[in-house]
């Protein structure tokens, strides 16, 4: 359950710590005094779309934190341990925007939105006038239904999610190998391509050596011209080569050798470099004489190169590509040449699913009636408890093969009849504002002890509720909050007197600015609230609103003793 929430910079509350106690809390106001502003904080807490517009004008951040209690909570845990966080009692959750951008922190460490939203999902319920048109829409009624009837449909709808998996595989698969002439073509295709790619002979490294000879055999007439050259440089035509120079040189220099060690290693380099210009000169003239230019060697070498680039475009970007995708198209060709046992394996196993399938289907449909059978019981009586005695609701479906998936093959849609005597029709068409909220209210109550989450949230669901059915929605609220905790928006004095804890909000105007506050109500505070809620005013009013917190009290002492 939620301990805590801090709101800053939210709207028109500039800075607000609320503690919420762990059974009915309410909170009510005047109209305009901000009450939607805490729906919307613990729905940014909680992952909700972030609106800028919520940042409250002159500021710079908006932040809110809420503090929960996770003693009760194990669904959250297991969500946490399973996103790598370590299992708590309590948990922290933190979000803050700027203009642009925004900060997520679970327990103080950075987390993503999506994380946020999961967890929150675990958390907490809010239910308003977004739940009412939920409600319209048909395709929410089955999952009502399969969370009513929870413990023996899901491990059927988790049997048929399995299956429908395993079975929209198999047609995928069937699908893959086309129909006969379409395999054929394929088949004549992938034979062509790997013929083609074994007869190039590929190998790793051929393309750069290729490269290396075709380059020099362009270049062979330059090469030739320019390594003769060189060696007519370094050998000369007469006595004054290069290698005649240093003869000389060293000649001279071995004459001075003995009297001078300097002059002794200098004449031992000129020895060196005498030796390795005759190596180099020697090398020259052997690379001019073997030298082996080709004309049709050149020939291959460029035909050789085409060939591997047309291969790359074709079949991939480099040769080990080419040899990968051999070996994937080898294997389909194999597969499809083997086609025809396959697809009879396939389809075999596809229809002993599919009847599998159906057979479960069948038996999921069972247990949606027998669940839509109590529900009606549930909701029927709760309806009376709410002034709508004689409503009659009924669950209808369709189902059948031509719906089916990976929750079974039903439809369903509630019905209602509000009026006794006329007949059931969709909700859209004949339930009004109130009734809406008292239907969905009912649903809540029957509900709100299966989904495990600890807090519910009801932002003004006695819409349109007054008088004596008031005071039933308050003790429904009650009622539920003996086993979770209840934070309701209201402005019915019924439920306000029924509180088990009770802020007030306030709206106020200081030096031009505007400011929404909560105030924490003591018992008088209570009383005062109930009074105003009731429109009462003077000694009369007060004394009615002692005593219709009074009977409150006593009510909800008798409910949470049951």
């Amino acid at each position: 359950m939620i301990l805590q929430l801090h709101i800053k910079n939210i709207a028109l509350i500039e800075d607000c710590t609320i503690d919420f106690g762990s059974k009915l809390n309410v909170l009510s106001g005047e109209t305009g005094a901000g009450k939607s502003i805490i729906i919307d904080s613990l729905g940014f807490a909680l992952g909700a779309r972030a609106d800028k517009g919520l940042i409250r004008h002159g500021a710079q951040t908006a932040s809110v934190e809420a503090v929960f209690d996770l003693s009760d909570c194990p669904m959250t845990k297991k969500k946490m341990v399973e996103m790598g966080f370590e299992e708590e009692d309590s948990l922290i959750l933190f979000r803050s925007m700027t203009e642009a951008r925004s900060d997520v922190r679970v327990n103080g460490r950075p987390a993503s939105l999506s994380m946020l939203k999961d967890l929150g999902a675990t958390l907490l319920d809010i239910l308003g006038q977004h739940e009412n048109q939920s409600l319209l829409c048909v395709s929410s009624h089955i999952e009502l239904l399969d969370k009513y009837g929870e413990e023996e449909i899901l491990p059927l709808k988790t049997k048929i999610s399995d299956l429908y998996t395993e079975f929209k595989e198999i047609e995928r698969k069937l699908a893959s190998y086309g129909d006969e002439a379409a395999r054929a073509r394929r088949i004549d295709v992938l034979k062509y391509q790997i013929d083609e790619i074994k007869a190039a002979e590929l190998e790793e490294g051929e393309e750069e050596t290729l490269l290396v000879d075709r380059e020099r055999y362009r270049n062979a007439e330059k090469i030739i011209e320019s390594v003769g050259t060189a060696a007519c440089a370094l050998k000369g035509d007469d006595s004054y080569s290069l290698q005649s120079v240093l003869s000389v040189a060293m000649n001279s220099l071995r004459q001075s050798t003995s009297y001078d060690a300097r002059l002794e290693e200098l004449y031992n380099r000129l020895d060196s470099s005498y030796v390795e210009l005759k190596d180099i000169t020697d090398e020259l003239d052997s690379y001019v004489d073997s030298f082996d230019f080709d004309a049709g060697s050149a020939d291959r070498v460029e035909k050789r190169v085409d060939l591997i680039r047309s291969m790359k475009r074709k079949y991939g970007a480099t040769v080990t590509d080419i040899l990968s995708n051999l070996e994937k198209f080898e294997e389909e060709y194999a597969e499809l040449t083997e086609a025809d046992d396959v697809i009879n394996d396939l389809t075999a196993k596809k229809e002993l699913l599919y009847d599998k399938l159906l057979k479960i289907c069948s038996e999921l449909s069972e247990k949606r009636r027998s669940a839509a059978s109590r529900l009606k019981k549930e909701l029927e009586f709760e309806l009376s408890q709410l002034g709508m005695g004689g409503s009659v609701f009924e669950v209808k479906f369709s189902s059948g093969e031509e719906f089916i998936g990976e929750n079974g093959y039903d439809r369903a849609e509630f019905l209602i009849s509000p009026n006794p005597g006329e007949p059931v029709r969709s909700l859209s068409k004949i339930i009004s504002g109130g009734e809406m909220s008292r239907f969905m209210l009912a649903m809540k109550v029957i509900t709100s002890r299966l989904d495990g989450i600890q807090t519910l949230v009801f932002d003004e669901v006695d819409a349109g509720i007054s008088g004596k059915i008031g005071e039933v929605v308050a003790e429904k609220l009650a009622l539920v909050s003996d086993g979770r905790q209840v934070i309701a928006i209201t402005h019915l004095p019924q439920v306000a007197a029924m509180s088990d804890v009770h802020f007030l909000i306030e709206k106020s105007v200081s030096g031009g600015v505007t400011r929404t506050s909560l105030l924490p109500l003591d018992e008088e505070g209570v009383i005062g609230e109930v009074e105003r809620l009731s429109a009462g005013a003077g000694a009369y009013g007060t004394l009615h609103a002692r005593e219709l917190r009074k009977i409150a009290l006593e009510k909800r002492f008798k409910i949470r003793s049951k």
